[in-house]
C-alpha cells in the first residue's frame, strides 16, 4: 500500500480550497478601487472649485469645494454606501475675492433712420420723441 494514498475524499477537498480561493481572488479584482481629484483656479472668470473622490468597493468618500458669488467658500464632505448616502456642507470665508461683475454697455438713447423716426428697437413709429430706450436726458438730433 502507497504512503501517500489519494483518495476521492481528498481529491474533493483540495477542489473546494481551489475553489474558495477562486471566488476569493475573483471578489478581490472584481472590486473597484480608484480615486480621481481635478481643481480650477481662473481669476478671470473668478472660478475657484476643486473635487477629490476615492472608491473602496462600494464605499464612496469624496469632497468637493467652490467659490460662491457672495465670496465664501463652499465645502461637500460626503459618503456614500450601505448606509445610503450621507454629506455634510460648510461655508468658510474665502481668501480670493469674488468676481467683478461684467461691464454693459448702455443703450442707445434714439432710433436710426431718416430724421429719427423710429426705425429701432424700442421707439416709437411716428414722427417726433423716440420711446425710452436707456437712462439717457432726451435729445433731439437735427
Amino acid at each position: 500500500m502507497c504512503i501517500h494514498a489519494f483518495t476521492k475524499e481528498k481529491a474533493t477537498a483540495i477542489f473546494y480550497r481551489q475553489f474558495v480561493i477562486l471566488f476569493a481572488l475573483a471578489a478581490v479584482v472584481a472590486a473597484d478601487y480608484s480615486q480621481f481629484s481635478y481643481g480650477v483656479a481662473d481669476p478671470y472668470t473668478g472660478d475657484y472649485k476643486s473635487q477629490i473622490e476615492s472608491r473602496a468597493g462600494d464605499r464612496v468618500l469624496g469632497q468637493y469645494s467652490l467659490l460662491d458669488a457672495d465670496g465664501t467658500r463652499r465645502t461637500v464632505d460626503y459618503a456614500a454606501g450601505a448606509e445610503g448616502f450621507n454629506a455634510n456642507v460648510r461655508k468658510d470665508p474665502a481668501l480670493i475675492a469674488a468676481a467683478p461683475l461684467a461691464y454693459g454697455a448702455p443703450a442707445y438713447p434714439y432710433g436710426y433712420g431718416y430724421n429719427n423716426l423710429g426705425y429701432g428697437y424700442n421707439l416709437g413709429y411716428g414722427y417726433g420723441a423716440p420711446g425710452y430706450a436707456g437712462p439717457y436726458a432726451f435729445r433731439r438730433f437735427y
